[in-house]
């Protein structure tokens, strides 16, 4: 019977992934303002076939990931890594900034660089390297919030005593 558990496991979750397709493509493509037509016609699909790929049902598609990224100028590795996370948010937050495929594109030429020295690479420096550029990524944004909030404090309230 352990079989059967695992089964039911796997299946339930290929159903929550296909789910979770569907809410990231909808999402996304009514953030573009595209309707399902205009999709279609842009991954070269018809219809009906496009209703079943956004509808998450059938096996997971990565090439009609990619095509759908195309066609609505939206980061397709985000939406795998997405569904990898069981995350929404994680597509969305991904949709403008190509944020996943920068970084895999990034880890791929590094990859091609070093070749089979990668794997002389201990996790730890793995670890030490993402969390650097994250870092780094994350004291920018403050920079960028500090800013933008001094920029506001400074000004707007020039212009509420300088109106008539």
């Amino acid at each position: 019977m352990p079989g059967n558990t695992l089964v039911k496991r796997a299946s339930e979750e290929l159903r929550r992934q296909g789910q979770l397709l569907s809410q990231i493509l909808k999402h996304i493509r009514d953030l573009r303002h595209l309707s399902a037509r205009q999709v279609a016609d842009a991954m070269g699909l018809p219809l009906r076939t496009y209703y079943n790929f956004e509808s998450g049902s059938g096996a997971l598609d990565i090439a009609r990931i990619f095509r759908f990224g195309d066609a609505t100028g939206s980061d397709p590795v985000g939406i795998i890594e997405a569904l990898m996370l069981g995350s929404l948010d994680h597509a969305l937050r991904c949709v403008e900034n190509q944020a996943a495929s920068i970084k895999l594109a990034s880890f791929h030429k590094f990859e091609q660089k070093v070749g089979d020295r990668m794997t002389n690479i201990q996790p730890q420096f793995f670890i030490e390297a993402f969390k650097r550029s994250y870092d780094s990524l994350e004291g920018h944004m403050d920079k960028m919030d500090q800013g933008a909030e001094r920029w506001l404090a400074e000004n707007l309230p020039r212009l509420r005593h300088d109106d008539p």
